[in-house]
């Protein structure tokens, strides 16, 4: 074997190799969240009034949040200009057709990931907003409803859950 030859097979084993190492994470986001979490359990009866918590379910983050009595009585005011206040552009279940966008006004629970490019919402650091994106500055509401002016097209999608007891809830995947 000639020196040459050596050197291009050498040359192409790199290739491939780089090329296998870029292509991996795009190949790996292609393959589906695999086993059984169609659903989930989650205790909030760790959490106080106005503290939230991640959680990961089912290859997304979700936030869980207790409010506290001055966030409830902030959405009940209904004092923010929204782009769609009713929700009915929204991905949500029937049970959050309401102004708190919940089954129960104290406890809200949605996707962390923000409708106009995806990017993850923070908690804002405006008392009467609730997320914030940092990407393009859309501005949501304590239900998760996106404020007018913003980039973000639609409302915070709430996944499908239910209150299996008291401090307990239950995240569920529909089947459609």
């Amino acid at each position: 074997m000639n020196r040459r030859l050596w050197l291009t097979r050498i040359v192409k084993g790199f290739t491939l190799t780089g090329a296998g190492f870029i292509a991996y994470p795009f190949f790996r986001a292609l393959i589906p969240v695999g086993g059984n979490d169609a659903s989930l359990e989650v205790k909030v009866d760790d959490l106080k009034p106005g503290q939230s918590k991640i959680v990961h379910w089912r290859g997304r983050d979700l936030v869980v949040q207790k409010r506290s009595a001055q966030m409830i009585s902030t959405i009940e005011e209904g004092d923010i200009d929204l782009k769609d206040p009713a929700s009915a552009k929204s991905s949500q279940p029937g049970f959050a057709e309401n102004q708190y966008r919940s089954l129960r006004p104290e406890i809200f629970v949605t996707y962390n990931l923000c409708t106009h490019l995806g990017c993850q919402v923070t908690e804002s650091t405006d008392s009467r907003l609730g997320f914030s994106c940092p990407c393009h500055q859309s501005d949501y509401d304590l239900s998760g409803r996106v404020v007018s002016g913003a980039a973000a097209p639609t409302n915070l999608e709430i996944p499908n859950y239910r209150f299996i007891s008291g401090n307990t809830l239950l995240l569920e995947q529909i089947d459609t």
